[in-house]
C-alpha cells in the first residue's frame, strides 16, 4: 500500500552547529580520551570502512510493542519492519527507563537513567520542562569526537534543541509535522547531498502518537465501518479519559486500536521508503540501523489512556533490533535489555572505545550469538508529569517480579509476577510481604548507586507551550 500526501503543514526549524568546543568543561576527560584512543590505535580516519560503517537510529515515538506483526500482532500492520527484523537482531523483551519522550530519549542519548542524566519534569510550574545538560555527554558528541558527521531530524519537540537533545550534532532539525513522508523528505534530502561518510543519522518520527489521525485511504483501513462511538482519536478527547470526564466501552476501546494501528500502518511504508532510499544511495551495506521507540501506549489496560501516567508493561516495553549488515545471522534475543545498554552497544559495534561514565552494557555478545543467561539485568524506571493529572512514581523488575512505587498524587505499592501475570493484572504485594520489602530495599540501593543530576529546567514560552499542549503534554 503505497500512502497519499498527507497535505500536512510543515515546518522546519534548523540549528546549525560547529564541532563541539573542547574547551567545555564535560569534554576534558571523556571525549578527549575517545580521541586519544583512536589516534593511537590507528583509527583516526573519518572515510567509510570497514571499522567505520554509518549508524542510523530509527526511533519511532509512542511505538507498543505488541502491536507490531513480528511480535504477534494480529494485524499485519508492520510489513516493511517484520521484514527487516527478520533479517536483523531483534530484542524481544527491550524496556524503557520512562514513559515519557524526553527522559527516555535522552537515556538513550546518554546511557544514564533518568535520575542520572536530569531530564525529569520538576512539578513545580506547568511552564517548567526539565533539559538535557551540557555536563551530559551524548552519543553524537562521542561520535562526532570520532570522526563522525552528525544528523537529527525529530518531529516531537520535546526531543528538540530548545531541550537539549542537539548536543554532538552538526544539524538538528525540528520538523513540524507529526507525518513520517515530511520527516523522510527532509532525510532524502541530506542523504541525496553525498553527505561525508561515516556518518551518524537520528530520525525521530512522530507516528503513531496522538492524536491517531491517519492520512488519506489509510483512515479506514481497520476501523469498523459500524462504529458510531464518540472517540476521534483527538488529544482533547483522550485527555478527558484520562481525567475521567469520558466514558468509553469495548467497542470505544477496539475503535481507539484500530486507529492508532493504521498510524502504524501508515509508518510502515514510509519506512519501506527509507530502506529503497539508503538502497538506491548504496547506504545499505555499510550502514547500521538501530530501530526502537522511546515508550509505549496504554489502551485502558490499566483504567486509562495515553503515556506517561504510568509504568505498566504496555508503557515500558518497547520494539528493538539491530541490522548489522556485517553480522548475517539473524536472530531472537529473549534476554532483559534496557535503552541504557543502547549507547555501550553501539559504541561497541563502531569499535569506538569510551571510557566516559554510562549506566548500561554492552549487548554485543548476546548479538554475537551468547546466550546471555548469565546477566539478568534489573530495569530501573521513572515518571513524572504534570498535565492532566500530577505524578510521580517509579518501577525496579527483576527476575520475575516488578515492583511499581507511587510517589504522586497517593502513596501505593504494587508487585506483579511478570512471568506469569505478564499483563500486570494481579497486585501481590500484601500476599508477598517479603518480595515487596526486598524489592523496596534494592530499588532504594540502585537509587543511591545512580548519582542524581539534579534537573536543568527551562521555563516555556506561550508558543511553546502551545507546542507542547498540541502534542497533549499539557493541559
Amino acid at each position: 500500500m503505497t500512502g497519499p500526501s498527507t497535505g500536512a503543514e510543515r515546518t522546519v526549524l534548523r540549528w546549525e552547529f560547529a564541532r563541539p568546543r573542547l574547551g567545555s568543561r564535560k569534554w576534558l576527560l571523556p571525549v578527549l580520551t575517545v580521541i586519544l584512543l583512536r589516534l593511537l590505535s590507528g583509527c583516526a580516519q573519518t572515510g567509510p570502512g570497514p571499522q567505520h560503517p554509518n549508524l542510523i537510529i530509527v526511533l519511532v515515538d509512542t511505538l507498543r510493542s505488541d502491536h507490531l506483526h513480528y511480535h504477534g500482532y494480529h494485524r499485519e500492520t508492520s510489513p516493511r519492519i517484520d521484514a527487516l527484523a527478520r533479517d536483523s537482531q531483534v530484542f524481544l523483551n527491550h524496556y524503557s527507563t520512562a514513559s515519557r519522550t524526553g527522559p527516555a530519549v535522552a537515556s538513550l542519548f546518554t546511557g544514564l537513567h533518568v535520575r542520572s542524566h536530569g531530564v525529569i519534569n520538576p512539578l513545580t510550574h506547568f511552564d517548567a520542562k526539565g533539559v538535557l545538560g551540557d555536563k551530559q555527554t551524548t552519543l553524537a558528541e562521542i561520535l562526532s569526537a570520532s570522526g563522525y558527521e552528525c544528523f537529527g531530524f525529530v518531529s516531537n519537540y520535546n526531543a528538540s534543541a530548545r531541550f537539549g537533545f542537539a548536543q554532538g550534532f552538526k544539524t538538528y532539525e525540528y520538523v513540524r509535522s507529526t507525518k513520517a513522508g515530511d520527516l523522510n523528505r527532509e532525510a532524502f534530502e541530506l542523504l541525496g547531498a553525498q553527505v561525508r561518510q561515516p556518518f551518524f543519522l537520528y530520525l525521530h518520527y512522530m507516528d503513531p502518537h496522538s492524536p491517531y489521525f491517519a492520512p488519506g485511504d489509510y483512515r479506514s483501513l481497520y476501523v469498523d465501518p459500524e462504529y458510531r462511538g464518540p472517540i476521534t482519536g483527538s488529544h482533547g478527547q483522550l485527555d478527558e479519559i484520562v481525567a475521567g470526564r469520558l466514558e468509553v466501552d469495548s467497542s470505544d476501546v477496539a475503535h481507539m486500536e484500530a486507529i492508532y494501528d493504521q498510524e502504524i500502518r501508515y509508518f510502515d511504508d514510509q519506512f519501506g521508503r527509507l530502506l529503497g532510499f539508503l538502497g538506491d544511495q548504496d547506504l545499505r551495506d555499510n550502514t547500521i540501523l538501530v530501530f526502537v521507540a522511546d515508550h509505549g501506549e496504554e489502551f485502558l489496560d490499566h483504567g486509562s489512556v495515553l503515556h506517561g501516567y504510568t509504568l505498566y508493561e504496555e508503557q515500558l516495553r518497547v520494539p528493538f533490533f539491530v541490522h548489522d549488515p556485517r553480522r548475517r545471522q539473524p536472530r531472537e534475543i529473549e534476554a532483559i535489555t534496557r535503552h541504557v545498554d543502547v549507547l555501550p552497544t553501539v559504541l561497541d559495534l563502531l569499535a569506538i572505545e569510551y571510557d566516559g561514565v554510562h549506566q548500561g552494557r554492552s549487548l554485543i555478545s548476546l548479538l554475537d550469538g551468547a546466550p546471555g543467561d548469565d546477566v539478568k539485568p534489573e530495569v530501573f524506571a521513572e515518571a513524572s508529569l504534570m498535565a492532566v493529572k500530577t505524578i510521580r512514581m517509579r518501577s525496579l523488575l527483576s527476575d520475575d517480579w516488578k515492583l511499581i512505587e507511587t510517589l504522586i498524587p497517593f502513596q501505593r505499592v504494587e508487585l506483579y509476577n511478570v512471568r506469569v501475570d505478564s499483563l500486570e493484572l494481579r497486585d501481590l504485594a500484601e500476599d508477598e510481604p517479603q518480595v515487596t520489602a526486598e524489592l523496596r530495599e534494592r530499588m532504594e540501593e540502585l537509587i543511591r548507586s545512580y548519582p542524581a543530576a539534579g534537573p536543568e529546567v527551562v521555563r516555556l514560552s506561550e508558543e511553546e507551550i502551545e507546542k507542547l499542549r498540541a502534542l497533549g503534554y499539557i493541559k
